[in-house]
């Protein structure tokens, strides 16, 4: 298997790719944003396509920005804006255009601050809106705020202060007002956190409700934790391994690890979870329900990284997506290393593969000549096409089961991610553009 992948990184190695003025033939819409994003500041759409919204995490002075916009996704003109936290990042949206926006605290003691606000048909924000704040664990100079939160079509919102996890109302019912945290699962004492011992990142399954939490217990030891969502907002251990003292808690081999930024990707019915190691490029796969233990699917020498230092700070994103072919469906993994690195021992490049998720065979490849620019992708619902945006402003278009590049764009902005909501055809890219932040639209076929 790796001499097969040497075989296509060569070819792709060689690949020129063709810049076209408009890689999806459509017309773009800029949206100009009152302040500076980063690439925590994301874009959701509104059901219909109609609108999007984002936060801006500073103003266009540097100071701190306390607001998120509204915006049409046909003019690009903002239409409202709304007070929430200071120095907002993260957006989510349920299924009933309920938002929650994640920001932090004006306090002396380091809070995170999730806003959550109702908008109308019309793309505007409601006038009420609640507020839940987290304390956060204190810990060395420069720790971040988290930014993560999952929200579920159940009225609850999940978030992580990197030792607990909240369970956080978003909905008004006759239990309970929006901003009440329901429920607490402590994982880290304040006595036992530290910068290696937290919880790193938190994936979540809106069809079951499932959560995985991703746990650094020291530099070369790490665990997921998996969970259900209940219908009255707690979080519910998923036992898998009855024997553990934690039963719900996956142990990986020593010397595996995972990255903050790396993410854990559900099935089609989320009843198995697959995962990347940074360190040693295997590729893992865990049945929840299946007993069957933590399965080692391949090693790819592309995406290891080796030295501890370097794999603590190099994630690797997945995604699965079941591909219909003429055979009939293949489930399918996409994996990426969005963070090029030049090591004296050699350089491990901004790549995309494409494997069978059942034995982890290659499909396609794509190595990046841009070394020093960071990569973001994401996947469409069919999974036969990517759309990849590099950070000096190079946008790709893949076709994953090919491996084809068939159309290139570059933005004379920073690009930081890209967005894609597939039922309205829309594509978003955030980038910065003289110190202000954008966001590029996009209609896709």
């Amino acid at each position: 298997m790796l001499r097969k992948l040497s075989v296509f990184l060569c070819l792709f190695l060689l690949i020129t790719i063709s810049v076209y003025s408009d890689g999806t033939n459509n017309t773009q819409t800029v949206v100009s944003l009152p302040g500076q994003i980063q690439k925590n500041n994301n874009v959701v759409f509104s059901s219909d396509g109609q609108y999007g919204f984002v936060a801006a995490y500073r103003r266009p002075d540097g100071s701190n920005n306390n607001e998120v916009y509204s915006f049409s996704t046909n003019s690009g003109l903002i239409v409202d804006r709304k007070e929430v936290a200071f120095a907002p990042t993260t957006v989510a949206m349920d299924n009933s255009n309920t938002m929650v926006v994640v920001g932090s605290a004006a306090t002396d003691i380091p809070t995170a601050q999730i806003h959550i606000l109702k908008t109308d048909l019309d793309g505007r924000f409601s006038p009420d809106s609640y507020v839940a704040s987290v304390p956060l664990p204190a810990s060395s100079f420069g720790d971040w705020i988290p930014s993560q939160i999952a929200v579920s079509n159940l009225g609850y919102a999940v978030f992580s202060n990197k030792a607990s996890l909240y369970v956080i109302t978003i909905q008004n019912t006759f239990n309970g007002i929006a901003g009440e945290t329901t429920s607490i699962t402590e994982v880290v004492s304040q006595e036992t956190y530290s910068n290696s011992n937290r919880l790193i990142n938190i994936d979540f399954d809106k069809n079951s409700n499932t959560l995985v939490t991703i746990w650094r217990k020291s530099n070369e030891n790490y665990s997921l934790l998996l969970h259900k969502l209940t219908s009255d907002g707690k979080l519910l251990p998923i036992s898998t391994t009855p024997n553990n003292p934690t039963a719900n808690e996956v142990v990986l081999p020593p010397g595996e690890i995972i990255a903050r930024g790396s993410n854990v990707a559900f099935n089609s019915n989320a009843t198995e979870i697959y995962f990347v190691s940074s360190s040693t490029g295997m590729i893992y796969s865990y049945p929840i329900y299946g007993g069957g233990g933590l399965i080692e699917k391949a090693r790819y020498q592309l995406f290891a990284d080796g030295a501890i230092q370097s794999a603590l700070t190099s994630p690797r994103n997945i995604v699965f997506r079941n591909v219909q072919l003429s055979t009939g469906f293949q489930p399918t993994l996409y994996i990426s290393r969005p963070l090029g690195i030049s090591r004296p021992l050699g350089v491990k490049p901004n790549a995309i593969v494409t494997i069978e998720a059942s034995d982890a065979s290659l499909i396609s490849a794509k190595i990046f000549d841009e070394q020093e620019d960071t990569m973001n992708t994401t996947i469409n619902e069919a999974g036969t096409v990517a759309y990849i945006a590099m950070s000096k402003g190079t946008f790709y278009r893949f076709d994953t089961l090919s491996g084809e590049t068939s159309a290139a764009q570059n933005f004379s902005n920073t690009l930081l991610k890209v967005y894609l909501q597939e039922r309205n055809g829309l594509l978003a890219l955030t980038g910065i553009q003289d110190s202000v932040g954008t966001v590029n639209l996009m209609r896709i076929d």
